[in-house]
């Protein structure tokens, strides 16, 4: 759907629920696709998401919901007016893993009377999926898996699988997963080698023995990185006993992707976990308000440091011209370190124990800048003073805010790391700040007690 015809197709939306023409607003709904009708429905308030769901039949209606965990704050406020009958029946026709990442939005008592209303079979599975992290391997995967044993034929595989398939109304899938007889994963044999040979051969003469798989708790960012660094377009997951629980399809595994880089991008820019299709205004508030009072309380200790050099400032204030400039700097430079550590540490590039060689490798290439920096810097300096001594210490001041920036930038994110915490933290707010009051504490420092200045000279 192009971007015009959406407009026009939400407009036209928009006026039929308002004016109640729900047969004609079901003849437009009927021939669009739930991801487009999941667009049109995030455009619309709340009471109109309602009405529009309504009019779509159960299956249609169970994929928008599905299209919608994408925008969980959206999701969450839909599902609150939703009766539990209807949800059931929109779970029932969800995949296992989409279906337990939406039981997980509810609050614990819509849950438990949600998971009650659904056949046994479905509310086992549920339940045993719940038990993981959503987002950790074992809350992404899907219990549906083809698994076959070792000492079967292909003649008897095949039919192993095609049972499965029909009684479980199985995915597509590419790999059938090699198994013992205590279900431990052992090998893959792909479907087509699979049709393609001897039925009397046997599977453990065709399996490749070398398969990649995930721990149920590892986290998703970790395994998105494992089906990148091999080329999976299937994982499969493993339990402490190395048995095959499930596996991770590449749909989850691209929303993996897109949620950890959006994610990073809210910290980066200051805006936490606020989604773009975000409406409430309160909302949006509430997921940026924190960063910006760190950003606040940053600027406040830079006021402080600068109020150290109050009388100094009074009795040269030619040097105030470049703190401007030598916090913008110190605050660039840190931020393009800490940027390269954690992409390198979110692909594997970058280990939590590469602290010394990738602070070596920062310092050198901030020195490099900060030497040509630091020449323009003392440049303008000698332009604007005519004061060969304050030159000189603005240009050696800014060269080592930014080396001192890059040694920030650099480390931060490996030592958060190690500490588990998200190191994308620390490319917002957090790195700039202490660039700044750091920063500004060094150039101020070094200009009034280090340099050339008359306050030494008198």
């Amino acid at each position: 759907m192009t971007k015009s015809r959406d407009t026009q197709i939400h407009k036209l939306v928009n006026k039929l629920i308002n004016t109640e023409r729900t047969q004609l607003l079901k003849s437009i709904l009927e021939p669009l696709k739930p991801v487009e009708i999941a667009n049109i429905l995030l455009q619309l308030k709340l009471k109109q998401q309602l009405v529009l769901l309504e009019n779509l039949d159960r299956e249609t209606s169970s994929e928008v919901l599905n299209n919608l965990q994408d925008s969980p704050s959206i999701l969450g406020d839909i599902v609150e007016q939703i009766s539990t009958d209807r949800l059931s029946n929109a779970i029932e026709d969800m995949p296992q893993d989409d279906a337990a990442d939406f039981v997980g939005l509810l609050d614990d008592e819509k849950a438990e009377a949600l998971l009650e209303k659904l056949p046994e079979k479905d509310r086992e599975e549920l339940t045993n999926l719940l038990q993981y992290d959503e987002e950790s391997a074992g809350g992404l995967m899907t219990p549906y898996v083809v698994a076959i044993r070792r000492d079967q034929t292909v003649a008897t595989a095949i039919k192993e699988i095609q049972k499965f398939v029909k009684k479980e109304g199985f995915e597509l899938f590419y790999t059938a997963y090699v198994v013992d007889d205590h279900d431990h994963l052992i090998g893959t044999i792909g479907t087509t080698e699979l049709l393609l040979a001897e039925r009397h051969k046997l599977i453990e003469n065709l399996m490749n023995p070398e398969v990649v798989a995930v721990d149920q708790d590892l986290d998703q960012e970790e395994v998105a990185r494992i089906a990148q660094e091999y080329d999976l377009v299937v994982v499969p997951v493993i339990d402490k006993h190395l048995r095959l629980i499930g596996r991770i399809t590449l749909d989850d595994l691209v929303d993996v992707i897109v949620d950890e880089y959006n994610e990073d991008m809210g910290h980066i820019a200051g805006t936490g976990d606020e989604e773009v299709s975000e409406t409430s205004v309160l909302r949006a508030s509430g997921d940026r308000l924190p960063w910006l009072l760190v950003g606040l309380f940053g600027g406040f200790l830079t006021a402080i440091v600068m109020s150290l050099y109050e009388n100094a400032l009074i009795s040269l204030p030619d040097v105030t011209y470049f703190i401007p400039l030598v916090a913008a700097l110190g605050g660039s430079i840190g931020i393009q370190s800490s940027s390269i550590v954690v992409r390198g540490l979110a692909t594997g590039a970058i280990q939590t124990t590469d602290i010394l060689v990738r602070l070596w490798k920062e310092l050198r290439v901030a020195f490099l800048n900060g030497i040509i920096c630091s020449f323009i810097l003392a440049g303008m300096s000698w332009y604007l003073t005519d004061d060969v001594g304050r030159a000189f210490t603005s240009g050696f001041s800014l060269l080592i805010v930014v080396c001192f920036a890059a040694a920030v930038g650099s480390t931060i994110p490996i030592i958060l790391k190690r500490m588990n915490i998200d190191p994308a933290i620390a490319t917002g707010p957090f790195i700039t700040t202490t660039s700044d009051i750091i920063g500004i504490a060094i150039y101020l420092g070094f200009a009034f007690n280090v340099s050339f200045s008359p306050l030494f000279s008198s």
